[in-house]
């Protein structure tokens, strides 16, 4: 087994450093996926099989950030710009940039769920993952049972 790597359930390894991010990955990409990759790693809840979704979620949230930031610009630049697009026809839409936020929000929140960030899926992570003290207590509880 490698450095920095404990070995939990089923063979899965849980990383206890954050790796380093993929060259592909965007400048702002890198920065989200060093920042919740440090942050999952300290919490035991980074394993090696979770990389791919750690890139996704890096790269939603540099997507999310710059279209909340060019939001902000075009609506300072006309008031509503940012949320929405005018054809010269006259026809109105919601703005690509809005379009983008919403899908990069979605895919952030799905990778949350991934690594247990939400109430609910922290639960289910928790309830599939016993640890080895829960597996003692469990086994202390049947023979003084």
């Amino acid at each position: 087994m490698e450095k920095g790597v404990v070995s939990i359930n089923e063979g899965k390894d849980t990383l206890l450093e954050c790796p380093k991010p993929p060259i592909y990955l965007t400048d702002s990409a890198k920065k989200h996926y060093k920042l919740m990759g440090t942050y999952l790693a300290k919490r035991q809840r980074l394993k090696d099989i979770y990389l791919t979704a750690l890139e996704v979620y890096a790269e939603s949230a540099a997507q999310f950030e710059w279209a909340v930031r060019e939001i902000q610009r075009l609506n300072k630049e006309k008031i509503g710009s940012g949320y929405i697009q005018k054809f010269t026809s006259g026809a109105k839409n919601i703005s690509a940039e809005v379009t983008l936020k919403d899908k990069s929000e979605d895919s952030i929140l799905k990778c949350c769920k991934i690594f247990g960030l939400d109430p609910k899926s922290d639960k289910e992570l928790k309830e599939t993952n016993p640890g080895q003290f829960d597996l003692f207590d469990q086994l202390m509880k049947v023979k003084n049972g």
